[in-house]
């Protein structure tokens, strides 16, 4: 209420509250008095509201003055109001921002790197890397517009970081992370980069750079927090290196772990996920009905893959299944040719079941490659091959720091022989790793630290001098930091 308002209720209550008085002097004098009451408020409401004025006035000025000292980032002048633009404007220019105003643009990704102490029964030293590729520290920029209520326009680029690959070799020097080698520096790879159009009734279609529509469906199932880090993979494992015999010394032909866990769908020592490739693709992927939805995509030159997916509660159970097929005929998908000719299938499942009240769970995934007696460059055959994988513990919050996941694992990689075994004359081979961890989650941070031990061991046919292997032991300690 200001004074005037305040006055004028005064005067009002006054009016109805108080029984006239008789006419005459007293009636007089009394009138008299209450007109003065009424000046001398009206006067006070004056006298508060310049001095209301004049407080603003100074606040406003010592704004406009603190915003043109050069601490800030501009300066602003003499009128701070009409410079605001102008300030906002210069706020943006020193920020990532979009190249408009219609498509937002959100900045996320993650860095991860691991400390892995290993020991290969002859050797054994400390090695600082990341995570390998698709599972590496990584930068996206998502963007999206609304076209209509119901449609949306978009883009997806990721970039990530191989500058320490424990995964990659060079084709022709050979050069890889192994015992002779602490590092392997690829640098800096854009893995994705696409566009989309999607519809909240009718799915979306993405074109470009992508992962195709099975890619990883079976091991995508995972939701113990531990998908990352620990998987049926070999992007962190140390594929490259190298075999020993119980002698101490390597296995001829510098044969590598990787040559037991090959997959010809993608001409790489992955172990699991076979298929599992990024390339030039379109690709649709249904909305989701009752926690299904399906996915398809064509790759260039040639790959086709179909898969499905389902997530959900069953009373007191958290669900997620996958499954995926797919048909590669590039002979040269991998840069390098490896087959004469193409025709290599890929069959993946996987789920994965967690008792929400206790936080027990179990993971298990499955995969089998059919390669149809291709020839490779070499002149042996591709063989068919198949693994499987289990993990199972514990995630619960024990902590306020967030969940603590405790597992074990179990992986099986059987007769997965990649080229240069096959040209020493391996006929057959069963390769194992089993192995467990820790990871505590930080919520306040985005963050995961976990520590974790894998153990290989691997029996082959047809070499006599590759019948007696050495097993190799890792430890690692990382973390994963979320932004």
């Amino acid at each position: 209420m200001n004074a005037i308002t305040e006055i004028t209720a005064l005067d009002s209550r006054e009016s109805v509250d108080r029984p006239l008085l008789p006419l005459g002097n007293e009636r007089i004098s009394d009138t008299a008095a209450r007109h003065k009451s009424k000046h001398e408020i009206w006067t006070r409401s004056r006298s508060l509201k310049r001095a209301t004025e004049l407080l603003c006035i100074a606040v406003v000025a010592g704004v406009c003055v603190a915003a043109a000292t050069p601490s800030q980032a501009a300066d602003l002048g003499g009128d701070c109001c009409a410079d605001l633009e102008e300030r906002v404007a210069e706020l943006e220019a020193t920020t990532a921002r979009k190249g408009n105003r219609k498509v937002s643009l959100t900045i996320s990704g993650y860095v991860a790197q691991e400390m892995t102490w290993w020991d290969d029964g002859a050797e054994s030293n400390v090695y600082l890397h990341g995570l390998g590729p698709t599972q590496a520290t990584n930068v996206r920029f998502n963007g999206q517009a609304r076209i209509l209520p119901e449609w949306t326009a978009g883009y997806m680029l990721r970039i990530q970081n191989l500058a320490d690959n424990p995964f990659g070799r060079n084709a022709s020097t050979g050069a890889a992370m192994n015992q002779n080698s602490a590092d392997f520096n690829q640098g800096l790879n854009v893995q994705m980069s696409f566009w989309y159009l999607k519809s909240d009734q009718l799915g979306s279609v993405s074109v470009g750079r992508q992962a195709n529509a099975s890619k990883s469906a079976a091991m995508f199932t995972d939701q113990s927090g531990t998908q990352i880090i620990d998987n049926y993979t070999f992007f962190d494992g140390f594929p490259q290196f190298k075999l020993r015999q119980k002698g101490g010394g390597y296995a001829p032909g510098n044969m590598t772990w990787g040559q037991l866990s090959y997959c010809y769908s993608q001409d790489a020592p992955i172990g699991g996920d076979c298929d599992g490739i990024v390339m030039n693709a379109v690709r649709y992927d249904s909305p989701v009905f009752g926690g299904f939805s399906v996915s398809a995509s064509w790759g260039e030159d040639d790959d086709w893959e179909l898969a499905a997916h389902y997530a959900g509660k069953w009373n007191d159970f958290k669900v997620n299944l996958g499954v995926g097929y797919s048909e590669n005929s590039d002979e040269r998908i991998s840069g390098t040719a490896v087959l004469t000719s193409k025709d290599s299938q890929y069959f993946q499942a996987g789920g994965y079941i967690e008792h929400m009240p206790t936080g027990l769970f179990f993971h298990g995934a499955y995969g089998r490659e059919d390669n149809n007696d291709a020839k490779l460059v070499n002149g042996a055959t591709a063989p068919d091959s198949h693994h499987w994988y289990i993990k199972s513990g514990i995630r619960r919050n024990w902590m306020p720091l967030g969940a603590t996941i405790v597992y074990g694992d179990y992986a099986e990689y059987d007769d997965q022989l990649g080229p240069s075994a096959l040209a020493l004359g391996a006929t057959g081979s069963s390769f194992q790793r089993y192995g467990g961890g820790i990871a505590q989650e930080i919520d306040a941070a985005a963050m995961t630290v976990y520590v974790k031990y894998q153990h290989y061991d691997a029996d082959v046919s047809g070499v006599s001098s590759l019948s007696d292997l050495e097993g190799l032991d890792l430890v690692s300690f990382g973390g994963l930091i979320n932004f």
